[in-house]
């Protein structure tokens, strides 16, 4: 799969709120961008400017507005703008955009082994992609009851502020990180 293997290649995630977001990860070759803010007429910003086919472009779409959060909405996403995938909390979105033929990344926020329990059942229903994690420096310590769960890749999000962290976060069995501070990029 494309994705993974771009993933693997360059494991950071660049989380963009903005054009220039977009523009930095592209100098500094992000393989993969997670569209964390804006709406509608910032993803035709996108679209004119997209520098490379090089690069994946993902929305967490519960975090964009102006585009509707179904099956007609995600496929105009997909036609239009050329996103190559979804992110999102919501299972019915990740349903959608997995018959659109997007990639699909359920979100998981952990707060208690519960939350971590709950989330797997529903990543195991959908059957996305990927997970991302959050907050992403949760999983070292984690890892243990991780490895027991049948989940996608899992990707690291949120509180992410050193290499360190970075490093643990890798180390402990997820295949990339996603942040919003360029210096890690």
């Amino acid at each position: 799969m494309e994705f993974i293997e771009k993933l693997r290649e360059k494991p950071i995630i660049a989380a963009a709120r903005d054009l220039d977001d977009i523009n930095t990860a592209m100098e500094k070759e992000i393989k993969v961008v997670f569209l964390l803010a804006g709406d509608i007429f910032d993803l035709i910003k996108i679209s004119d400017n997209k520098h490379s086919d090089e690069t994946l472009f993902l929305v967490h779409l519960d975090l964009i507005k102006g585009v509707g959060r179904d099956q007609a909405g995600i496929s105009y996403l997909k036609r239009s703008f050329g996103i190559d995938g979804v992110i999102s909390t919501h299972t019915n979105i990740i349903q959608f955009a997995k018959k659109a033929g997007l990639i699909t990344i359920q979100r998981l926020f952990i707060v208690d082994s519960e939350s971590l329990k709950s989330g797997a059942k529903l990543v195991q229903n959908c059957k996305p992609e990927g997970v991302e994690i959050l907050p992403g420096i949760i999983l070292p310590y984690i890892k243990e009851e991780l490895a027991k769960l049948s989940l996608p890749p899992v990707i690291g999000g949120g509180l992410i502020k050193t290499h360190y962290d970075v490093k643990k976060i890798l180390d402990s069995g997820a295949i990339a990180i996603s942040t919003s501070k360029k210096e890690l990029w």
